[in-house]
């Protein structure tokens, strides 16, 4: 129950009578600490695997292999063998000790050894949660495109390759993510909590930088000279950069240009929010923040 409010009785049945499932407990002085409960998911012959990306078949119990295939259109995702975890939990009393990253390590060694391609979870995203499976070495591989009726939070699922295929199949699924996550927000994901969203972005990042053209551009608008209609699709652009990502890891308008920028809110919502006193005054902050982001990379 500590791990998910939403824990019924019929989970514990599933967990029971479920061939696939593997758990640990943790222990501290003789006394449970902490459960991890997991289940094998995937491993799916080619010709159904490429059914599930199509959305053609729907696979009961392969609930992460067969997102995974059918949103990012690579069905060697529902081919590869995952680990997913089903529920992780430590006792309130021995929280913020390393005890929950201990037993997904303990999975992670299993799905080395048993020969799994990697280790994935799907769960409601919020910051803490987030940086729990950052911490256990979980990069994101893609978030829901719509909130969760019960928790009101949009889904996220991580992943953790354990194997050559793994590392290519999760490298493709968020190679494709970034392609795709600057038309996905303001879609899909505009009414994001702004914490969760810097670090979905962030996960994002690419290495290349913009052209010199953006380069210009990005310093026109720093410099007060260009419009900030006109300069939307470069700083979209820059947010993937690294040099934006730890700007926006400190500075107190990230929420300011995350909801102007990437969630695309316009300037009335923004000065309802509390986050500028008008277009005015928002567009001269996001000017400084551009020129930050400038300062901190000489790549840009």
């Amino acid at each position: 129950v500590n791990a998910h409010y939403r824990t019924t009785p019929a989970d514990l049945r599933q967990w029971l009578d479920d061939p696939r499932a593997v758990s640990w407990r943790l222990t501290v002085d003789g006394k449970l600490a902490g459960i991890l409960w997991a289940a094998r998911e995937g491993g799916l012959e080619p010709a159904l695997a490429e059914q599930v990306m199509r959305g053609q078949r729907r696979i009961r119990g392969h609930l992460l292999a067969q997102s995974l295939a059918n949103h990012s259109g690579f069905a060697e995702a529902a081919s590869c063998t995952w680990l997913r975890v089903v529920r992780v939990a430590v006792s309130e009393q021995c929280r913020a000790r390393g005890f929950g990253k201990r037993l997904v390590e303990a999975a992670c060694t299993h799905a080395v050894n048993a020969g799994y391609d990697g280790v994935g979870t799907s769960f409601g995203g919020n910051e803490p949660l987030l940086r729990f499976w950052q911490r256990a070495g979980l990069t994101l591989a893609r978030p829901g495109l719509s909130r969760e009726t019960s928790t009101g939070e949009y889904p996220v699922q991580m992943l953790r390759a354990v194997s050559d295929r793994g590392e290519t199949v999760a490298f493709r699924v968020r190679q494709r993510l970034a392609e795709h996550w600057l038309t996905l927000v303001p879609l899909y994901w505009q009414q994001m909590e702004p914490a969760l969203l810097r670090l979905l972005t962030a996960e994002l990042t690419q290495a290349q930088a913009p052209g010199e053209d953006d380069r210009r551009d990005l310093d026109s608008f720093a410099a007060g000279y260009r419009g900030f209609e006109l300069t939307v699709p470069v700083l979209r652009k820059v947010t993937l950069s690294p040099a934006a990502a730890r700007v926006l890891a400190q500075a107190a308008d990230s929420e300011l240009w995350l909801r102007c920028v990437l969630q695309a809110w316009p300037w009335a919502q923004v000065q309802g929010a509390g986050l500028c006193d008008g277009q005015k005054d928002g567009e001269r902050r996001l000017r400084q923040m551009a020129g930050n982001i400038l300062r901190d990379s000489r790549n840009l």
